[in-house]
């Protein structure tokens, strides 16, 4: 668990999180969400974290910026951890809610596991999901992508 905490605090030190003496409000209290309820939280999980549970005690003590906390921590989380289920469960609403605010470090990061899976779940036969996280993964990738995804998107199209 511990080389997972210092891959997130890495991840997150991409972002805002980084800049404590220019935090505004909204940064300086995910950050500290961060280091006095996830971390905790997450250093006591024998296995995968019940995201569920968690985030209703977050959301009841935090409000908005407690489910954004959530919400982030476990798109960073289940991505390390190479967990698809749980990354899929979080990413579709982190990035609809907070996609423009997302670093862009974080959301190439995003996109290119989405776009990883998307590829892995169209060889495996599961073509619509494929071209379907595939197409989700292009908003959050970065621009000079976007050719060779559409690209992708259509050869998945055809069957290629």
């Amino acid at each position: 668990m511990y080389s997972f905490i210092v891959s997130l605090c890495c991840l997150l030190s991409c972002s805002a999180f980084a800049q404590t003496s220019t935090d505004t409000l909204h940064e300086q209290q995910m950050n500290k969400i961060f280091h006095e309820e996830v971390i905790p939280y997450l250093n006591t999980c024998d296995s995968t974290p019940d995201w569920s549970t968690f985030g209703k005690r977050l959301i009841s003590l935090y409000g908005d910026t407690g489910e954004e906390v959530l919400l982030l921590s476990q798109t960073i989380y289940s991505m390390q951890q190479d967990d698809w289920t749980n990354f899929s469960t979080a990413i579709i609403p982190y990035a609809k809610k907070y996609g423009p605010g997302i670093p862009a470090k974080q959301r190439y990061a995003f996109s290119d596991y989405m776009s990883r899976n998307a590829q892995l779940l169209y060889k495996s036969g599961q073509k619509e999901q494929g071209i379907r996280w595939q197409i989700l993964a292009l908003p959050l990738a970065r621009e000079t992508d976007h050719k060779t995804m559409l690209e992708t998107i259509e050869r998945m199209k055809k069957g290629d």
